[in-house]
């Protein structure tokens, strides 16, 4: 991952309280007031470098050495028919357009890592706002009233390819940040495949909330 120009000074703390409200990841965790959805001590990792990791007061010079040696290959999990007019149904994207991907040779014991989502985390604002556009939508969001999120999460072998992104408004996107937990918590602790999450996430992801948390 590029590292960036040198990071701004971060926000005053009681008018940040949104992802959007910063310049880049680092001046996010500096603050600490925003979401934490994977709950890895890492805010607004969606955000552009200069990246700080969770406890650190230094921005990260290098990408974790496991991930990043490599180029993986975004696999997808159906076939990508429209590139635009495309449509949220209900709490799931469009499946023309965003069938969801994976990285290819990323199984359960990469995943497993502590850090590993956050270290392959890359969509750059170019990549959000053609997302926005594919799907008709002129108005972003802010990080709390929804975002451009991953179909196949980071922390289930998901890429950051165009199709596994899509705007998904709250409170679906908190709904889904918990089921990625549990669902990633369940295939470290070997209870169910890697690729059986993926699955599970990509067809119907409300059904497998609904199936957990009832």
């Amino acid at each position: 991952m590029a590292i960036a120009a040198p990071f701004s000074s971060p926000p005053v703390a009681h008018t940040a309280t949104v992802c959007a409200d910063f310049p880049n990841q680092a001046a996010a965790q500096r603050a600490a007031d925003t979401r934490d959805p994977d709950h890895d001590g890492i805010f607004c990792e969606s955000l552009p470098c200069p990246c700080l990791r969770a406890g650190s007061s230094a921005p990260a010079t290098a990408p974790v050495r496991h991930v990043t040696h490599r180029v993986r290959r975004s696999i997808r999990l159906g076939p990508v028919t429209r590139h635009s007019g495309c449509e949220v149904r209900g709490k799931l994207p469009d499946p023309r357009c965003t069938p969801g991907t994976r990285l290819k040779g990323v199984g359960r014991a990469t995943v497993c890592r502590p850090g590993y989502a956050s270290s392959v985390r890359n969509v750059s604002e170019s990549t959000k706002d053609a997302v926005y556009r594919a799907y008709g939508m002129s108005r972003h969001f802010d990080g709390e009233d929804g975002e451009v999120d991953h179909l196949v999460s980071l922390e289930l072998g998901g890429s950051n390819g165009r199709a596994n992104l899509f705007p998904e408004a709250a409170p679906g996107s908190h709904e889904k940040d918990r089921l990625e937990n549990r669902l990633h918590a369940e295939v470290c602790a070997g209870q169910i495949s890697l690729r059986r999450a993926q699955r599970l996430i990509a067809g119907d992801w409300p059904a497998a909330y609904r199936a957990r948390f009832g």
